[in-house]
C-alpha cells in the first residue's frame, strides 16, 4: 500500500502550487468522492479536484503525482479487509487544535467529495444518511480543545467515529461501484 507523504511536507507541496486548501481536506474530497461510489478505474477525480481546487486549470506533475499517492492509498485502504483506512491528518505531535481543525477540514472535504458524485439523498440508507447529518455536525465542531487527556479522548473518540463512518458509506456506495467495474472486466 503507498504511504502518504508527511503531512507538513503535503501542506508545503500545497502551497507552493497555490492550492489553499488543507491536505485533511484533499484526503477527505477524494475519499468522499470514493465513498459515494466515483468509478474506481477512471481519472474523473483529476478533473473534479481541478474544478474544486484550482479554477478546473490542470495540475502541474508534482500536484498529479499527490493526489494520484493520495488516491491510490484510499482506494487501497478502503479495500482492506483489516479496515486499515485512516483520514490525513496532522500528526499527534502537532497541538489537539491543529489536529481538530483537520478533522473539520477532512469532514468538510468528504462532505464535498461525496456531494460531487451523490445527487440523490433520497436513495441512501438510513444509515448513510446519519452519517452526513453527523458528518455536517462536526463541521461545525468547536476545535478549541484544551491540551488535556480528557478532551485527547474526547477527539480521538470522533476521529475513530468519522473513519468508521467513511468505511460504512464506502460499504455501501462505493463497494458498488468497485463491484460493476470488476464484473465489466469479466466479460
Amino acid at each position: 500500500m503507498s504511504t502518504l507523504p508527511d503531512y507538513q511536507q503535503a501542506q508545503l507541496l500545497l502551497e507552493k502550487n497555490e492550492i489553499f486548501v488543507a491536505p485533511a481536506e484533499a484526503h477527505g474530497v477524494i475519499s468522499g468522492l470514493l465513498a459515494c461510489g466515483i468509478n474506481i478505474e477512471a481519472d474523473e477525480y483529476l478533473g473534479l479536484l481541478s474544478d474544486v481546487f484550482n479554477d478546473g486549470l490542470a495540475f502541474n506533475t508534482d500536484l498529479k503525482a499527490f493526489f494520484a499517492t493520495i488516491y491510490t492509498q484510499v482506494v487501497a485502504s478502503f479495500g482492506d479487509d483489516e479496515f486499515q483506512f485512516d483520514l490525513f491528518l496532522p500528526s499527534d505531535d502537532e497541538t489537539l487544535v491543529d489536529v481538530a481543525n483537520g478533522l473539520v477540514s477532512w469532514v468538510s472535504g468528504f462532505m464535498l467529495g461525496f456531494g460531487l458524485k451523490q445527487k440523490d439523498y433520497g436513495k441512501l440508507s438510513a444509515d448513510v444518511k446519519e452519517v452526513i447529518s453527523d458528518f455536517s455536525e462536526i463541521t461545525r465542531l468547536d476545535t478549541l480543545f484544551e491540551e488535556t487527556e480528557e478532551d485527547s479522548q474526547a477527539l480521538h473518540e470522533v476521529i475513530e467515529y468519522v473513519r468508521v463512518s467513511a468505511l460504512l458509506c464506502f460499504a455501501e456506495l462505493g463497494k458498488e461501484q468497485t463491484d460493476k467495474s470488476t464484473k465489466k472486466t469479466l466479460h
